[in-house]
């Protein structure tokens, strides 16, 4: 079986799906917001006050549906709701996998350029390309992990926990210092965060990090908190599961900041589990557009507060 390059799966993901970058990103309208120019002693009460009102009015009454963590990495201002209320963790866990994979290559243990033979076991649908063609190509390491980022290639991510030497629960203990974090795919949103501070901070001095940073820029999805953001500031990773919807990244603003956003029931549910699945698997019968719409304004609000300081 022939070895697919990066660039042969990325004609077929643009032929097979249409996938493409919008080309401009929608203007924020500004005129409801209070620019000030000096800072003053009371700037983080207001700074504060601003975004608790401004969310407020975003989530109305789904407050107890969503969980934000934001930090400020400059200033470490920060707001956070429902931090350590636990979701299924869904596509949000590629990125400590990959960081896991790509600790692995720093070590020298693995190398990008090693191929990763496909397995039957490794067939899961959904978000990405290799699943649909008819035949799943052997990849390199660094291939699964560029597709498991941009595309969230499920097929792909699933050959990375395969070939890994540790598990992704155990890894992700280790690096939050979390022993609370379980094996059942959930996670919190103070947890992401801490993955993200990693990954930003590089304390291992990982070069590849960098490279997973820019997959992130890279992705082919925007329709949450790089929606009215623009795209190359903006390196996150999204999640789907049903009823749950995600996105959690850094932001390169005038100052950079961390922003997790998880949430679960925002819109109707179904009254029946999908083709009677477990509880979890009831879904959302706008398939998650309200989840989306919130986040990306929630999103565009802090992006707003860090440029401007109202």
């Amino acid at each position: 079986m022939k070895k697919v390059h990066v660039l042969s799966i990325i004609i077929l993901i643009l032929f097979l799906q249409g996938c493409t970058k919008k080309e401009e990103v929608i203007e924020c309208d500004k005129s409801n917001f209070i620019t000030n120019s000096i800072k003053d002693e009371n700037m983080d009460e207001k700074i504060g006050s601003n975004i608790d009102k401004k969310i407020d009015e975003i989530v109305g009454d789904y407050k107890d549906n969503i969980s934000i963590y934001y930090k400020n990495l400059n200033t470490n201002e920060e707001y956070i709701l429902n931090a350590d209320k636990y979701y299924v963790a869904a596509s949000t866990t590629k990125v400590p996998l990959c960081m896991m994979i790509l600790d692995q290559v720093f070590e020298g243990t693995i190398s990008l350029e090693d191929t990763i033979y496909y397995e039957e076991a490794d067939s899961e649908g959904g978000s990405g390309v290799l699943y649909y063609l008819p035949e799943v190509p052997d990849i390199t390491i660094g291939e699964a992990v560029y597709l498991s980022i941009v595309e969230s290639d499920n097929v792909a991510k699933n050959m990375l926990h395969r070939i890994s030497e540790i598990s992704l629960t155990d890894y992700l203990r280790d690096i939050t210092e979390d022993d609370s974090i379980s094996y059942d795919n959930s996670i919190t949103a103070e947890q992401l965060y801490k993955v993200l501070k990693r990954l930003y901070e590089k304390p291992d001095n990982n070069p590849y990090y960098e490279k997973l940073i820019e997959y992130m820029k890279e992705t082919v999805f925007h329709d949450r908190i790089d929606k009215y953001v623009p795209y190359d500031i903006v390196s996150h990773k999204i999640g789907d599961y049903y009823r749950y919807y995600h996105d959690f990244g850094i932001v390169y603003a005038k100052d950079p900041y961390i922003i997790v956003i998880l949430t679960k029931d925002i819109g109707d549910l179904s009254e029946e589990p999908y083709e009677n699945g477990s509880e979890d698997e009831r879904y959302l019968l706008d398939w998650g557009n309200e989840a989306y719409e919130m986040i990306a304004n929630i999103s565009k609000e802090i992006y707003l507060m860090v440029e401007e300081d109202y």
